[in-house]
């Protein structure tokens, strides 16, 4: 059973109307429990990931664009270029350490015993 002063993150892996409600009532049918969560959409993890990921290819190609229209002569500043570039540099950075944080939970939870 899910303690009533649970930490924020268990309260972010189930609905928050399933938690307030079970904080209210301290107990559920499971036709309640169903409702519940077919009321509240979230957004799946997967495509979360897959949001994050398109978002730093979307950056790149940004990149990439203000850099080649640097190279051909088209603009002259070069300043957008280098925010373009390091703003991609970043996001790619971020999605490698959220991508070994992933790797190092899944290490974590196979460890564990059954």
């Amino acid at each position: 059973m899910i303690e009533l002063n649970s930490s924020l993150a268990s309260q972010q892996a189930f609905n928050q109307p399933l938690v307030d409600h079970l904080k209210l009532n301290k107990s559920f049918k499971p036709t309640e429990l169903q409702e519940l969560s077919k009321s509240a959409p979230s957004e799946s993890f997967g495509n979360m990931i897959g949001d994050l990921v398109k978002s730093v290819d979307e950056k790149g190609k940004i990149a990439m664009e203000e850099t080649n229209r640097l190279l051909i002569g088209e603009t002259d500043n070069i300043h957008q270029s280098m925010i373009a570039m390091q703003e991609s540099s970043m996001a790619f950075t971020m999605l490698v350490e959220v991508r070994n944080k992933l790797v190092q939970s899944y290490q974590e939870l196979m460890k564990m015993p059954v």
